[in-house]
């Protein structure tokens, strides 16, 4: 299947959203929650799911989370992490290096790469890949994904407007 890799130069912000998100430790948190979301420490994974949910869940690094069934998610992790975005409401994630965001849901899927990471795109999701100054960026399982300019790709769905 083709890849798109692009690479852009430096970010320095994504540190302080990661610090200002997930805390100074490796601890894994909900951080807000309208439904049911919860964090295991030990098997490094958070999740949130059922309808009317919306969930901002943050980690430092090595962690899994998932935006499951109805709910709305806002992921936030740093360094080799997987946001598994397959809900019916939407997912906009930001993910750090060694990052990967698996898009298998019915909705948008919006990721935002700090960092060397990758982006899935399988199934019937419409996705935004933004590669961030600095990032390496490869988007997979899209082979018509649309460079919509400014390190912003998309698969089955429209470019955003300009910021």
């Amino acid at each position: 299947m083709p890849r798109i890799a692009i690479v852009r130069g430096l970010c320095l912000g994504f540190a302080a959203i990661a610090a200002a998100a997930c805390g100074d430790d490796d601890g894994v948190e909900v951080l807000e929650c309208t439904g049911t979301c919860t964090c295991d420490e030990a098997t490094r994974t958070c999740s949130c799911q059922g309808s009317d949910s919306a969930c901002v869940i943050g980690a430092a690094r090595d962690v899994t989370l998932a935006c499951e069934g109805n709910a709305a998610c806002d992921l936030e992790c740093g360094v080799g992490c997987t946001v598994d975005c397959r809900g019916t409401a939407g997912c906009t994630a930001e993910v750090g290096d060694r990052g990967h965001a698996v898009c298998g849901g019915t909705a948008l899927c919006d990721v935002t790469c700090h960092g060397s990471c990758t982006a899935d795109c399988s199934g019937s999701s419409q996705c935004l890949l933004r590669c961030a100054e600095g990032a390496t960026c490869d988007f997979e399982g899209c082979p018509m994904a649309t460079d919509c300019g400014g390190g912003v790709f998309a698969c089955r769905g429209d470019c955003p407007p300009p910021a």
